[in-house]
């Protein structure tokens, strides 16, 4: 025989037919049609779809016999599979396997289930945020002694960027902040008379709190957003695998010079925010209140105390602390997507910002129940 006719033939009995599966089904031109082959078997009781004489178990063989026992089950027809290829019988148990359940009551969990995962998950957070803080402790002094697995280039280059780079927008917010302190403090304290001591309403504000704070929220908005974005997308495209497979932690390497970069940074941000702060609102009392610039200085170094510079100094520090740990930490645990990325950069944002506020809150009750 030739053609399609040559790939099988059909034995009829009573009540049974087999159907003998026949020659390469790999090397035909024309392939029999499953419809077709169904309207010659007609109506038995049984099928028996014989493999014996199959040269090659080729895939062919698995989709013919994959469409016609689906349109026998159809017709009510039982059919049963006999000496098929084991390649043959592989594809077509991996085809048969029934679908996913879509039962929606037996998907949703019970709401008692649900806050136990959740709080699971808060709980394997706090974890891995200890962690990371306690990595960060014991790998300082290896990094301090030279003996981290960082690059020297790379650090520098994270300083440049959270340092200089950071000056232009350091320097507009602050300026216009002690500018808008100095106004709001000049009309007020006008009313009273007491315009010389907006030297020490501005002075004390800057240094002790706003200088630090806004200085902390830009560099959340700018470096924290780019730490995390930059390792989100490290962390999707494999290159942190790529570093544990050839042995490098991936926290020493990235994240540690990151930490000792803002860190270094913050402070010195800070002292420079201080100053241009104090320096609009001596600008605004020279133009509102018409306080020449010695006499608000003057007034600003017998009003301000070195403590109120070491008090946001050390804020500060910690500001760089949080920035630094958080957005490597979302970074380092975003997942393996182009949308995380975005979402790491912004949930760094967010998470700083709340952290900020948060810090300087309990500093300001801790200074205040010492006295200072």
């Amino acid at each position: 025989m030739s053609g399609e006719t040559a790939l099988y033939s059909l034995e009829s009995g009573s009540g049974e037919s087999v159907l003998r599966l026949e020659g390469d089904w790999g090397r035909a031109v024309r392939l029999p049609s499953a419809a077709g082959v169904q309207r010659d078997i007609g109506r038995p009781d049984v099928v028996v779809i014989d493999g014996s004489s199959l040269e090659s178990g080729h895939p062919r063989v698995a989709a013919f016999v994959h469409a016609l026992k689906t349109g026998l089950d159809g017709s009510g027809i039982k059919v049963t599979e006999r000496a098929l290829p084991q390649d043959v019988a592989a594809l077509m148990a991996l085809a048969s396997q029934p679908p996913p359940r879509t039962d929606r009551r037996e998907e949703k969990p019970h709401p008692v289930a649900r806050l136990g995962a959740r709080f699971h998950r808060r709980v394997e957070i706090g974890r891995d945020a200890a962690a990371l803080v306690g990595q960060a402790l014991a790998l300082t002094p290896a990094l301090v002694s030279g003996r981290a697995q960082t690059r020297g280039r790379d650090f520098i280059e994270l300083v440049r960027e959270t340092g200089a780079a950071s000056l232009p927008v350091v320097t507009v917010v602050n300026l216009l902040i002690g500018a808008v302190l100095g106004f709001i403090g000049a009309v007020q304290l006008a009313t009273f008379g007491a315009g010389m001591y907006l030297a020490d309403l501005v002075g004390i504000a800057s240094a002790r709190e706003m200088a630090a704070i806004m200085t902390a929220f830009i560099m959340a908005g700018r470096i924290g957003a780019t730490f995390a974005a930059h390792l989100a997308t490290m962390e999707s495209n494999e290159e942190i695998d790529a570093l544990r497979m050839i042995g490098v932690s991936p926290f020493e390497f990235l994240a540690l010079p990151r930490l000792a970069a803002l860190t270094l940074m913050m402070p010195l941000l800070y002292l420079y925010g201080t100053a241009l702060s104090i320096a609009g609102g001596m600008a605004v009392a020279h133009i509102v209140l018409g306080t020449p610039p010695m006499a608000f200085i003057e007034r600003l170094q017998d009003a301000v105390a070195a403590r109120q510079f070491v008090i946001g100094l050390i804020k500060s520090t910690a500001f760089g602390v949080l920035i630094a740990l958080t957005s490597c930490y979302i970074g380092l645990h975003a997942g393996r997507n182009a949308a995380e990325v975005g979402r790491a950069a912004t949930r760094t944002v967010v998470v700083c910002i709340i952290g900020i506020i948060s810090i300087d809150a309990v500093a300001a009750l801790c200074t205040n129940a010492l006295g200072i």
